[in-house]
């Protein structure tokens, strides 16, 4: 079976300027393909509305500089195509195909994975994003979270349960995020000893994950937590990155203030 890959296409910066903004269908409006043939004689296609809907995305796309594929669901990617797709690098994505969340095939020597299942994987992974962004909210904001009177009087009994409350979100958002993208789970203990030893033993995508998609913060908070040194931490980071060559720039300047 023949691969094919996605084709891409682009409007110019002078086709996009000489464009006109592109006005929203109304009801009872309808959409036609004029197709201009070099002997001078026109062709007219009518969509159905479902491929309207799927132009109009597309010549939306296309007039704001971005590029546009149409694939088909059983069309087979490459993992760098996979990687666009996800939001994630290449060597992540054939973390997740090694670890079966992701399934792929070989031809011949290069892994190919289908569109559709890149798209299951996608909504999986925007799913536990935002369950994870909604639990460092409620985290943060306690008072949405019980009422401003309960947090109050939470407060009022004494901090040190709070504190604790506080630690125990740090530990539940940080694991969520590192192993929401795998079936198999690493512990706040598992994940303490490989960052203080560098030795991944296998748990080199969690790492990965636990130093790229983790907030700065509660990077930080996590650290402090477990009684992880910045300079351990640190070198943890550089260590990964010199592995893997992936980048948090956002966590490196958290880094350097501490140094």
């Amino acid at each position: 079976m023949t691969t094919h890959l996605p084709q891409f296409v682009e409007l110019s910066d002078r086709d996009r300027k000489a464009a006109k903004d592109l006005a929203k269908p109304g009801k009872g409006d309808h959409v036609e393909v004029r197709i201009r043939r070099k002997s001078g004689e026109d062709q007219v296609v009518r969509l159905p509305p479902k491929a309207a809907a799927l132009i109009e995305t597309a010549l939306c796309r296309l007039l704001q500089g971005e590029r546009v594929a149409v694939l088909a669901e059983d069309q087979e990617l490459s993992p760098n195509d996979a990687a666009d797709i996800l939001g994630i690098s290449r060597p992540l994505v054939v973390q997740r195909m090694d670890s079966r969340d992701l399934p792929f095939r070989y031809v011949g020597k290069h892994r190919r994975t289908k569109l559709r299942d890149v798209l299951a994987l996608k909504s999986q992974m925007d799913a536990r994003q935002a369950a994870m962004e909604a639990l460092v909210e409620s985290a943060e904001n306690p008072k949405r979270r019980d009422g401003a009177g309960q947090a109050k009087t939470s407060k009022s009994v004494g901090g040190g349960s709070n504190r604790g409350a506080a630690r125990k979100n740090v530990d539940q958002i940080v694991l969520g995020t590192t192993n929401a993208p795998y079936r198999r789970t690493i512990s706040s203990t598992d994940l303490v000893a490989r960052l203080t030893s560098q030795d991944w033993q296998n748990w080199i995508a969690h790492v990965v994950t636990f130093f790229t998609e983790v907030r700065p913060e509660l990077v930080l908070q996590f650290a402090r937590r477990h009684a992880i040194s910045s300079r351990d931490l640190t070198a943890a980071y550089r260590s990964m990155k010199s592995a893997t060559g992936e980048t948090n720039p956002a966590l490196e300047r958290a880094l350097e203030r501490l140094a």
